[in-house]
């Protein structure tokens, strides 16, 4: 049972909406994009997962009913004879509750309310974690709004809701209003009031049921007011807000005007559907594709011309690559027959690792990336099954065995509700506890969004032979490389086609389910680069910005550091709380930094974004607290952020002290480096492309080596002083270095040691950090060079194997067909 089973929604929709100036059509009958506004709403609370509906009905009863009757026959009504108000209403319908026996939760709103499912979901779900007898709905204050006014103490307890008529009368008459026990003046009020009604309401049974037996109309418009509940049971229970920042995210209507101006945001919404899954047009999937496993055999093992041109798509001219994976899919087609027979019909997916020459820890904020696929990895052969099971086999069974499990079985477990509600369940967090970092967990993830997604449909599981050279918590994206892998085989098995910014989504948002908040890069590059191409990305929406070719004369190699970084199994408790650090700096820059109100991403606070002097930034910044813990961070932001604050340390590790300010000047530093850098290096400008990856480096780094080989420590100064120099001195952001700090000493050193080397335009980390490997861009004629460097002044010394190797830009994911 989900947490909204139990929960019973009250609708009222009893008077007729004199503002709509129609003689015949009820207010919440109107149409809104082509569906009455009530149905459209209940629509709504049924995708957040309400199931009890109770309409109260009054003027043109027999319309309302017969218009939610078509469209939802589940719904029971009341009929409000007299109407008396909200209250009156509310204790129509909950009187007829309490007849029936009901003493479940009440979710109370209005019949022309408009909302998310996911804004349904939160205010229960925060109701029942906090324990309260009511949570209300509190939107922003707008001076125009004639809105209810929600009064907080001084703590910020909720001590009742004002109506503007009485607020207003109060004013006029210059008397004073009652509430919780105290009386207040007009101008004290207005100074109490944090934010407006929203009309959306979460109550415990009995003291709602208590609170509307004792309404007395003694107020401006003579009417049963339903919001003063709020201030009983306020005095006898406990009462909270749930603050909801985006106006658009709760809505109603009381003229023409509001109703096509809701109308517009629902239009817009409905072209923005996250994500979108289709049949495929035609055959689920060709023969080129799909073909018994000893026919693969016979092509990867042949050289028909058919053949040859699929690998050079996937690999270019490179005959010695070729070659190289040539055997790598001998092998795994070899090992699928030894497994699962040489007649099964199979398919065969490659996805590669990756490196992001430029926009490390940015694209979750909306920064560009710089990326290309390399020549590293994972190989996927996959048979089709006819029940949701999938069975895990690796080549290499000593480091990965064989796993097996059902696709639906956490699903069905967890509610369906929301994706981020699911991966943050208990049944989800029990069942990574129990195999922390397991390889499966990364064939789970896309295959478990993808099925939450296409709820009418039970996705078949598959028989996967699995094999890779991408060296696991290097830096080059295993992880997400496993991850696209099944993504493919998965949606090209089941027959569904999904546009490729969706694809990406899908496997972005899979990957949380492992534990990490990161953004779609990496899945991003992976799934379309191509063959000696640096593809510029950007996100928010997700979109192909450019593209540039990797200069002839260079090359990229990577080092592994000799320590893995396992997101999976730890590291990612460190990861996640650098993302904190950005949410928390950006909470804090939009409420305190008027430039940057309104604002969604990192990326738009930028001076350029803003139309403001880079000056003005970095005061900004200053502005920031110097290392808080969340407890003082709490403590420095108005009560009304309480919920988004909420929001964001559900997902995010919450412990120790977090470097707001070095977090965030390396993020919009790297932002801006990351819009420069494709330009850059198409231009053939190598001195400014140095110049941009030793900056990017310093973000991270940790520690600095001099010529003599002597460790130091790197500082990196962002207190008050530093940040009015830089505003004096109008420096450029993009050669701030900020401090993101998940480099680690070997890195540190690999990165010097290379940067010391001739030939070398510039070396830095690869791939998040903490660990595995960093990348150097050379010049052909310095590989030699920087190879023995390598091997003689960090291998040799630190008695780690030389794990050094030469990678070359190869094309993106994909089924191979022949």
């Amino acid at each position: 049972m989900t947490v909204l089973d139990n929960t019973a929604c009250i609708i009222l929709a009893g008077g007729r909406g004199k503002r709509m100036a129609s003689a015949d059509r009820h207010k919440v009958c109107f149409p809104i994009d082509g569906r009455p506004a009530i149905v459209r709403a209940i629509d709504t609370y049924k995708a957040a997962g309400l199931r009890h509906f109770l309409v109260v009905v009054g003027q043109m009863a027999e319309q309302v009913i017969a218009t939610v009757s078509a469209a939802h026959p589940e719904a029971t009504f009341v009929f409000q004879a007299d109407p008396r108000g909200t209250g009156h209403a509310a204790k129509v319908a909950v009187d007829a509750l309490a007849a029936q026996g009901y003493r479940g939760d009440v979710l109370i709103v209005m019949g022309d309310k408009m909302t998310r499912p996911q804004v349904v979901r939160d205010l229960v779900t925060r109701f029942r974690d906090q324990q309260v007898d009511l949570l209300l709905a509190t939107q922003p204050i707008d001076s125009q709004s004639d809105l209810g006014r929600v009064i907080t103490d001084p703590r910020g307890r909720v001590l009742g809701i004002v109506e503007m008529p009485d607020l207003q009368a109060a004013r006029k008459n210059r008397r004073k209003v009652p509430l919780g026990g105290d009386e207040y003046t007009a101008a004290q009020l207005t100074r109490l009031c944090t934010s407006v009604n929203g009309s959306m309401y979460c109550f415990r049974f009995d003291p709602l049921h208590q609170a509307l037996g004792r309404l007395r109309a003694a107020n401006a418009q003579g009417e049963l007011y339903l919001t003063d509940t709020v201030e009983m049971v306020a005095a006898g229970g406990r009462a909270a807000a749930h603050f909801i920042e985006d106006p658009e995210d709760l809505m109603a209507f009381n003229t023409p005007a509001e109703l096509l101006a809701i109308e517009q945001v629902v239009r817009r919404r409905a072209s923005e559907t996250p994500v979108r899954v289709s049949a495929r047009s035609g055959e689920a999937l060709t023969a080129a594709s799909l073909k018994p496993a000893a026919d693969w055999l016979a092509i990867v093992t042949g050289d028909a011309p058919a053949w040859r041109g699929a690998l050079r798509e996937a690999y270019g001219d490179d005959a010695d690559l070729t070659a190289e994976r040539r055997k790598a899919l001998t092998e795994v087609v070899r090992a699928f027959i030894k497994r699962h027979g040489p007649d099964r019909p199979m398919v065969l997916v490659r996805a590669p690792g990756r490196l992001n020459l430029m926009g490390r820890h940015v694209d979750h904020r909306g920064g560009y990336v710089n990326v290309m696929a390399i020549s590293r990895e994972v190989l996927l052969a996959a048979a089709p099954r006819t029940d949701d099971v999938v069975t895990l086999t690796n080549v290499d069974p000593k480091r990965f065995g064989p796993r097996e499990f059902r696709i639906y079985d956490l699903l069905h477990e967890a509610s369906w509700t929301d994706w981020i509600d699911f991966v943050n369940s208990q049944a989800v967090r029990h069942f990574l506890a129990q195999a922390l970092g397991d390889w499966s967990h990364y064939a789970r993830a896309p295959l478990l969004r993808l099925q939450h997604e296409c709820r009418d449909v039970r996705l078949r599981g598959m028989d996967c032979v699995v094999t890779g050279n991408i060296p696991t918590g290097a830096g080059l994206s295993s992880s997400s490389a496993l991850v696209v892998a099944f993504a493919e085989a998965a949606l090209a098995l089941n027959g569904l086609d999904v546009a490729i910014n969706d694809f990406i989504d899908i496997c972005g948002e899979g990957e949380w389910f492992v534990g990490t908040r990161g953004g779609s890069a990496d899945h991003a590059a992976i799934r379309t680069s191509k063959i000696g191409q640096i593809s510029r990305i950007g996100f928010f929406p997700f979109h192909l910005a450019g593209e540039e070719t990797f200069p002839a004369d260079l090359k990229v190699v990577v080092a592994y550091s000799g320590a893995t970084a396992n997101k999976s199994a730890g590291a990612r408790d460190i990861f996640n709380q650098r993302v904190l650090c950005y949410e928390l700096a950006e909470l804090f820059l939009r409420r305190y930094w008027p430039a940057a109100a309104d604002t969604k991403h990192l990326r738009d606070m930028t001076p350029e974004r803003l139309g403001v002097g880079v000056a003005e930034l970095y005061r900004a910044l200053a502005q920031l607290p110097e290392r808080p813990s969340v407890a003082e961070f709490r403590q420095l932001m108005p009560r009304a952020d309480d919920e988004r604050l909420d929001r964001i340390l559900a997902t995010h590790g919450s412990s120790g002290r977090h470097d707001l300010r070095g977090v965030a000047l390396y993020g919009l530093s790297e932002i801006g480096r990351s819009e420069q850098f494709a330009a850059v290096i198409g231009a053939g400008d190598l001195e400014r492309v140095a110049q941009l990856i030793r900056l990017s480096h310093d973000g991270d780094r940790c520690f600095r080596y001099d010529a003599a080989g002597k460790r130091h420590r790197h500082v990196v100064h962002t207190h008050d002083t530093a940040l009015r120099r830089l505003a004096e001195t109008e420096a450029d952001l993009a050669t701030q270095c900020g401090r993101y700090a998940c480099s680690t000493e070997a890195i540190d050193h690999l990165v010097d040691i290379a940067g010391a080397t001739d030939g070398v335009i510039g070396a830095q980390l690869a791939g998040a950090g903490l660990g595995g490997c960093m990348m150097i861009l050379i010049r052909r004629d310095g590989l030699t060079g920087l190879l023995d460097r390598l091997r003689d002044q960090f291998y040799t010394p630190r008695e780690l194997a030389m794990t050094a190797y030469v990678c070359t830009p190869v094309a993106g994911a994909g089924l191979l067909s022949v």
